[in-house]
């Protein structure tokens, strides 16, 4: 009967021995394969692919591991357990301080799978025009029209309103808010915006510049001039460029 147990605890440590080793080299050529295939062309959703499954790789070899201290040193194992159970406590603590880094974890899955934001897009965010450089698990990386690269928490980019341009059409407005006093000649102002607009370079003829009356202040009727573009990119040098040239005119 001692011998069966041997040769069966015996067996036990062979197979999960060598089910380690088969794991950890398949997880090599998976990792391997992502990078290869999917990291080409959507290299955010290969980093959480690679984590994920790194992951799930580490919490299987572990209890193997365990199984095999089990089997050859039971008063091991039960320290081990016992310990084990502590740290499951401890865990508990420290994850309940660490939701919020859980909650921008899923929020960058979301981000990646639903393919609402991609590498590449360009999107407004906070007022400011920024092109996506990276998705990671927990955050964004924005890289800004100055060079700036600044990393947003992904739960902020699944909860902010964001402006994508790449999701469906690049065309995109300029806009410029002019005030006009009420002595001023209405037709003449509307006739210089958009005179301005046609002459910049960039702005396109199709759909044409036009000006709209957006409200009635104080001292002024205000004014607005949409003049679309194909590069959100450079979309507040046009408007730059077009204050100017309304303020010449």
């Amino acid at each position: 009967m001692d011998l069966v147990a041997v040769a069966v605890s015996v067996g036990t440590v062979v197979f999960l021995t060598i089910a380690i080793i088969i794991l950890y080299k398949a997880t090599k050529i998976a990792t391997k394969f992502i990078k290869e295939r999917i990291g080409k062309d959507k290299p955010s959703l290969a980093s959480i692919l690679i984590l994920l499954l790194k992951t799930s790789t580490s919490v299987a070899i572990i209890i193997m591991v365990y199984s095999v201290f089990k089997t050859l040193y039971p008063d091991i194992a039960l320290t081990i357990t016992n310990f084990a159970v502590a740290a499951g406590i401890l865990g508990i603590i420290f994850g309940l301080a660490a939701q919020s880094s859980l909650g921008n974890a899923i929020a960058g899955m979301i981000l990646v799978f639903s393919q609402a934001v991609k590498v590449g897009d360009m999107v407004e965010y906070d007022g400011e025009v920024a092109a996506v450089e990276d998705i990671k698990l927990t955050h964004t990386i924005l890289k800004l029209r100055d060079g700036r690269k600044i990393a947003i928490p992904n739960s902020n980019m699944l909860n902010s309103n964001i402006v994508n341009y790449s999701m469906v059409d690049e065309l995109v407005a300029a806009t410029v808010i002019v005030g006009i006093s009420y002595e001023s000649n209405l037709d003449n102002a509307i006739k210089a915006m958009i005179e301005a607009a046609r002459e910049h370079p960039k702005v396109l003829d199709k759909p044409p510049p036009q000006v709209i009356i957006t409200g009635f202040g104080d001292f002024s009727i205000n004014l607005k001039l949409l003049a679309w573009i194909n590069d959100p990119w450079i979309k507040p040098i046009i408007e730059s460029d077009l204050t100017w040239a309304i303020y010449e005119k």
